[in-house]
């Protein structure tokens, strides 16, 4: 009877423990969502001087604030951007918390010996914050300097389209100063040579060309203006125009943004209204295409993507280690799946997080003992690569 009641007792405290220990781990896999969204649980403190409660509550819920987004700062860069940039952080950011709160809700707050303490339920803006990172040239950094190449067709005034105008020079000149590295213009004569010869849609030939020139993103556009007749009792020549622009990943062909800008100028010379109507385009559209290519970026910085991969020349004894090495030696390879295997050439699918070039970089420095994977080609979200390996005693490769 007594064994019964003590396994009885142990019982209940075992489903207590582990329902305790489920509710933690819960509990952070809820704190890790919330930061990824914006929405998190502060404490802020300040220290009471002068006896002045008031004004050390004030200065506890700017600590507050500022904890807040150091937390979501911190979900959005790596930690080794943070430390290294903590003064540029401090200076763009933190110092600025205040502004990048959407709302709060003040959960509790005490006098604890000479300090002001408070607790806070903050909702941050990823907008906002995003936006305050990409002007400070952060999540640049995040992307890894993507090499950007910009081709946008124009309409000229003699309504021939060509590149190299306002618009495109407008873009140059704002990713320029947001911290892109762009393709230089000597790499970029064969881009834009493609783009004058390709009738109709230009953005595959673009691409291809784009990618032999070094480039990693290509944003491709088109300008088209309109002028009508002077304004009534008046020399003024009104102009609309629309420019439309997407952003294309040339590894992988995936599209990573997509706007369209219409603007309007008047000017006694059309032409003058023109490029002012084109410059007013421009601008809206370096914000759009930033704003659009930050966001597919950071989703994909959290998300998994498949990157095809094909093996030749790699016998069937040895799949199994390479599939090891894969899942071992390469972060960012979350999961392998096995295609088929025919005339020693081996078919995967890899389930990866981050970019493709990262990944096809760990490929390339894989260790595989005497053996070696070689690179031999990649584009549009697969690799190609061959298996070499080491040779037996009679010279013959294993």
């Amino acid at each position: 009877m007594k064994n019964t009641t003590v396994q009885a007792a142990v019982a209940v405290l075992l489903r207590r423990f582990l329902g305790l220990s489920l509710a933690v781990i819960l509990s952070a896999g809820m704190a890790a969502a919330d930061q990824q969204t914006g929405v998190v649980e502060v404490e802020g403190y300040a220290t009471i001087v002068a006896d002045r409660k008031d004004l050390a509550r004030e200065a506890a819920l700017q600590n507050a604030f500022r904890r807040a987004v150091e937390q979501v700062v911190g979900v959005a860069l790596e930690s080794k951007t943070v430390v290294k940039d903590s003064e540029l952080l401090n200076d763009k950011i933190f110092s600025k918390s205040k502004g990048f709160i959407k709302t709060y809700r003040i959960l509790g707050e005490k006098v604890d010996g000479d300090a002001f303490r408070i607790l806070v339920f903050a909702s941050v803006s990823r907008h906002k914050l995003e936006q305050g990172l990409d002007n400070a040239g952060l999540l640049i950094k995040k992307m890894g300097k993507p090499r950007i190449a910009v081709v946008v067709m124009e309409q000229n005034g003699f309504g021939n389209a060509i590149p190299g105008g306002v618009v495109e020079n407008g873009l140059v000149s704002s990713l320029g100063k947001r911290g892109y590295a762009l393709v230089d213009r000597q790499a970029m004569l064969a881009v834009q040579h493609e783009a004058v010869n390709k009738q109709g849609d230009q953005t595959d030939a673009v691409v291809r060309a784009a990618a032999a020139g070094g480039a990693e993103i290509v944003i491709v556009g088109r300008a088209t203006a309109r002028s009508t007749s002077a304004l009534s009792g008046t020399n003024l020549r009104p102009v609309q125009v629309t420019v439309t622009c997407r952003a294309v990943e040339v590894d992988s062909g995936e599209l990573l943004a997509t706007v369209t800008a219409t603007q309007q100028a008047l000017h006694v010379n059309p032409a003058t209204a023109t490029s002012e109507a084109f410059e007013k385009a421009a601008a809206e559209l370096s914000e759009g295409l930033q704003r659009q290519m930050i966001a597919a970026w950071t989703k994909r910085l959290t998300g998994l993507r498949t990157l095809r991969m094909t093996v030749s020349m790699i016998p069937q004894t040895d799949i199994k280690r390479l599939q090891d090495a894969l899942k071992e030696q390469v972060g960012q390879i979350e999961e392998v799946h096995d295609r088929g295997y025919r005339d020693q050439q081996l078919r995967l699918d890899l389930e990866v997080t981050g970019g493709f070039r990262e990944v096809i970089d760990e490929l390339a420095a894989l260790g595989l003992e005497q053996d070696s994977l070689k690179i031999i080609g990649y584009s549009a979200g697969q690799v190609q690569a061959r298996w070499q390996g080491r040779p037996s005693k009679g010279g013959r490769v294993k």
